[in-house]
């Protein structure tokens, strides 16, 4: 059984906006986080990526990435390349619809570009052929594009039989969504560079710049509960689901404030 390829509707969301093609609005997106991560220098971009990858969301065991070819599909700033490069891995792969976020990419790890590929080219159509990847990995990338469950059967498409893939979006539920929900109404009316003006009025971390101009300004925002993605993985009959830890799960503030979370999982594509 595969997924539905319907849901949303091209360039809608759950705020109701008038629709924009595909294109337009990946290339809006990837705009906005080349703008964020031209923010931070060089010590708090590989902070930020270390704190992500091994103290808020930890990748797995890194003996997964060794000597693997990998693809991090949205690859924004390059972090997860990084991460990826920096534990083994043979070749990593990023693709991203963001001109900046793929110069990000190249120039963060050009200790690396021996190993690094980097195109622009989006998650909903990923060009590579079936089976190219041991691993893929996506991180907050599908619940931004006008397609999720598409995006998701392109990344099960490019993945090798017997490969991993791990994936992360946004949880629904909770007040911190309601209130960002709420915020969103507004984003119209506030230019990005006032808000960006009052971030840093407020705090000189970058970490809170990034997570209220992400909130409020990218331009499609879903949100799922964990037994939905289950379901994605259950209908292309994928071994060994599980749900990884993270400090942004549904009890690191409790339920009542962050829903289900931050819903990471990782997952064996079947050999046959």
């Amino acid at each position: 059984m595969k997924l539905s390829q319907t849901e949303p509707k091209k360039g809608t969301n759950k705020m109701g906006n008038p629709a924009e093609n595909e294109k337009e609005i990946a290339v809006k997106t990837g705009a906005l986080y080349a703008y964020i991560w031209d923010q931070f220098n060089r010590i708090q971009w590989t902070q930020f990526s270390d704190d992500h990858f091994m103290k808020w969301s930890p990748l797995p065991d890194s003996n997964i990435f060794k000597e693997k070819i990998v693809l991090d599909a949205g690859c924004g700033s390059g972090r997860a390349c990084r991460s990826m490069l920096f534990q083994g891995a043979k070749k990593v792969v990023g693709i991203d619809m963001g001109k900046g976020c793929i110069s990000n990419t190249n120039e963060r790890n050009k200790d690396f570009s021996g190993r690094l590929e980097v195109k622009l080219a989006s998650v909903l159509d990923v060009p590579y052929p079936d089976n190219t990847f041991d691993i893929v990995h996506c991180d907050e990338v599908l619940h931004h594009t006008t397609n999720p469950k598409k995006g998701f059967s392109e990344l099960v498409r490019v993945l090798k039989p017997g490969g991993k893939i791990i994936i992360a979006v946004y949880g629904r539920g909770g007040f911190m969504n309601f209130a960002i929900y709420s915020a969103r109404l507004f984003r119209r009316l506030i230019p990005l560079k006032w808000t960006f003006y009052l971030c840093k009025l407020i705090s000189k971390n970058p970490v809170v710049w990034y997570s209220i101009l992400d909130c409020m300004y990218v331009p499609i925002r879903e949100n799922y509960y964990e037994h939905e993605i289950r379901r994605w993985f259950e209908d292309y009959n994928f071994d060994n689901i599980i749900r990884m830890d993270s400090a942004w799960g549904p009890y690191a503030y409790g339920r009542w404030m962050k829903g289900d979370g931050y819903i990471k999982f990782i997952a064996d594509k079947r050999s046959n």
